[in-house]
């Protein structure tokens, strides 16, 4: 099976979003070009990395295009598949993010929440267990929590992905303005909105 490139899966992921809120059987490549914003060339590209081989000849069948990527990228929602997750730093973001819906009807689950100040631990009411980032790296352990988003101050981001790290967490979604170091096996996303706003420009 061929290697996919970051950057085609992570427009093949986005695919499988766009799929999944289709009512029609079939969708062609010139409809993904105008829902995405990707060119042609460029859907057609991607889609032909999954190495379909029942494409149709007036688009792709919804259903087994998005099947194809969920099951490309282990992606099937289902409850023998749930990812245990984080949030670190509980700040507005990351409250806003404790308290949102983003992870309903996905195969990930947050377990709990850490930040620095007991003061705001004690504040916070939420149904999701919230924890002092003293006991981090236990708890990451103990609860086989697998990702975390990163959402604390700029200054306490390495320390904290240095304690996510030391725990074993496979993935951190960083909300922060700081670049991370991080060894190759943990992957890291950064989703600072000025730093994605930035590539519009280039």
């Amino acid at each position: 099976m061929k290697e996919i490139p970051a950057p085609s899966k992570k427009r093949l992921v986005l695919l499988a979003q766009i799929l999944s809120q289709r009512t029609k059987e079939k969708i062609t490549s010139v409809e993904i070009q105008r829902l995405a914003g990707w060119s042609e060339a460029t859907v057609r590209r991607d889609i032909s990395l999954l190495e379909l081989h029942n494409g149709v000849s007036n688009g792709y069948d919804v259903k087994v295009l998005r099947d194809a990527i969920l099951a490309r990228f282990n992606m099937e929602e289902n409850v023998q598949n749930e990812h245990r997750c984080c949030i670190v730093g509980l700040g507005k973001l990351g409250e806003a993010l404790l308290e949102s819906s983003f992870f309903e009807k996905s195969n990930f689950k947050i377990v709990a929440g850490f930040d620095s100040s007991q003061n705001r631990i004690e504040l916070l009411r939420s149904r999701i267990p919230l924890h002092s980032t003293n006991n981090l790296e236990s708890f990451v352990r103990m609860e086989n929590i697998e990702y975390a988003v990163l959402s604390v101050d700029d200054a306490k981001a390495q320390l904290m992905a240095d304690k996510l790290v030391a725990a074993g967490i496979k993935g951190i979604v960083n909300y922060t303005n700081t670049v991370l170091s991080v060894p190759d096996s943990v992957k890291i996303e950064n989703v600072n909105p000025v730093l994605v706003m930035r590539t519009f420009l280039a």
